[in-house]
C-alpha cells in the first residue's frame, strides 16, 4: 500500500475508533462531582492498592465477586489494604489462589477468604451464601462486580441465557441472600458495577435474546438491568440503614473478553489510549463507592470516577425497574412474598 494509501486508511481507523469510543463511552453526561476522590496516578494506586490513613473499611466484611482478575482483584485488593477482611467470590480456583496470593500481599487486615462458584448457576450461588452465612454473621460491603459477554447465545446450566444469568440475575439473587446480613452490618453498602454504556431501551420480550441476540446487545441489556435493579432496590430499602449505588468503572484495560471481528480487533486498539485506565486506577472509582462516607444513605445514584452520571432512557423508567424486578424474581425463584428485600422493605419505613 502507499504512503497516502496508508494515511487515508490511518485516518479512517481512527475515526473509527472515535466512533466507536463515543458510541460505547460517551453516553452518559456527569451531573455531581463528589468531593472525596482524585484518580490517582500515585505508584500504590496505579499499582493497585490504595494508601488510606483513615482506613474505612478497617475490620470491615467486604464481599467481591469476580474477584481473580480485572478491576475485581484491584479492588479487592485496594480495600484489603485499607484493612478490609476481603471474601472472594471466583469461578476458577487455580486463579482465585493466584489472586487470593496478591490480595493476601496487600492486606493491612485479616487474610482474605476465597469461595468457589459459578454464578451463572443459581445452585453455586445460593452455596456460596451459606458458607457466607456459616462464617459471618454479618457483611458490610457486596460488591457485585462478575460479568462477562458472549459472541453467541449460550444458556446457563438453569436455562437462561448466559449473559442476562450472569450480569444481572446473579447480583440480584446474591443481593437478595446476603441482605440480612447486609441489614445486621452498622451500615450495609450494596454497590453494583455497570457500564456508563447502558442499554437505553430494553424488550422484556426479548430477555433472554430469543428473537435477536447479539454481543452488545445483551450486555447492554444486562447493564441496563443491574442500573434499574439499583434504583429499584433503592427504593424498596429505604430506610434499612442499607445504601446502593451503582458505579462503573470506566474503559478500562483488562482481560475481559471482547467480541469478535472487526469491532474486536478496534476495541484492543482502544485499549492502547488514553481512554481506558490501567484496573488499579480504575478499580479506584469501585473501592471509593464502596467506603465513601458521602454517600451513606444517598442510594440509587450512577457514579464513574467519583463524579455521579445523570441516568439516561429506560433507566429513569421506575414502572420498567418494577416489571423488571417481578420478572427476575420469577426467573430466580423468589417468593415476593416472603423474600428478604420484601421482610426489610415492610420493616425500613417510606420505601416499601
Amino acid at each position: 500500500m502507499s504512503t497516502a494509501g496508508c494515511a487515508v486508511a490511518g485516518g479512517i481507523a481512527s475515526q473509527l475508533i472515535i466512533r466507536i469510543g463515543l458510541i460505547l463511552f460517551g453516553a452518559s453526561s456527569p451531573a455531581t462531582a463528589r468531593k472525596g476522590f482524585q484518580m490517582s496516578t500515585s505508584r500504590s494506586q496505579a499499582g493497585g492498592q490504595a494508601s488510606s490513613p483513615r482506613q474505612p473499611v478497617r475490620d470491615k466484611v467486604v464481599v467481591i465477586t469476580g474477584a481473580s482478575s480485572g478491576v475485581g482483584l484491584e479492588t479487592a485488593r485496594q480495600l484489603a489494604g485499607q484493612g478490609g477482611e476481603i471474601v472472594m467470590i471466583v469461578r476458577d480456583q487455580a486463579r482465585g489462589e493466584h489472586a487470593r496470593t496478591q490480595v493476601a500481599e496487600a492486606a493491612a487486615g485479616k487474610a482474605p477468604v476465597l469461595l468457589l462458584a459459578d454464578l451463572s448457576v443459581q445452585a453455586d450461588i445460593r452455596r456460596a451464601v451459606h458458607e457466607v452465612t456459616d462464617r459471618y454473621d454479618h457483611v458490610d460491603i457486596l460488591v457485585n462486580n462478575a460479568g462477562a459477554a458472549f459472541s453467541r447465545r449460550e444458556q446457563s446450566a438453569d436455562g437462561l441465557e448466559l449473559t442476562w444469568a450472569t450480569n444481572y440475575l446473579a447480583p440480584f439473587l446474591l443481593t437478595e441472600l446476603l441482605l440480612p446480613l447486609l441489614v445486621a452490618a452498622p451500615a450495609g453498602r450494596i454497590v453494583n458495577v455497570v457500564s456508563e454504556f447502558y442499554g437505553r431501551k430494553l424488550d422484556l420480550g426479548n430477555l433472554q435474546g430469543e428473537r435477536k441476540y447479539s454481543y452488545f446487545g445483551a450486555y447492554r441489556a444486562s447493564k441496563l438491568g443491574e442500573v434499574l435493579f439499583t434504583t429499584e432496590l433503592a427504593r424498596r430499602i429505604k430506610g434499612s440503614g442499607v445504601t446502593v449505588v451503582s458505579v462503573s468503572p470506566g474503559p478500562a484495560r483488562t482481560n475481559f473478553a471482547g467480541p469478535p471481528g472487526v469491532l474486536g480487533v478496534v476495541l484492543g486498539v482502544m485499549q492502547h489510549t488514553p481512554m481506558f485506565k490501567p484496573a488499579g486506577q480504575a478499580a479506584g472509582g469501585i473501592a471509593w463507592a464502596a467506603t465513601a462516607p458521602e454517600l451513606a444513605g444517598d442510594s440509587g445514584g450512577l457514579y464513574m470516577r467519583g463524579k455521579q452520571l445523570s441516568l439516561k432512557g429506560a433507566a429513569t423508567d421506575q414502572s420498567l425497574a418494577a416489571r423488571v424486578w417481578r420478572i427476575s424474581e420469577q426467573q430466580t425463584g423468589v417468593d415476593p412474598a416472603r423474600s428478604a428485600v420484601a421482610a426489610v422493605s415492610a420493616a425500613g419505613g417510606p420505601g416499601g
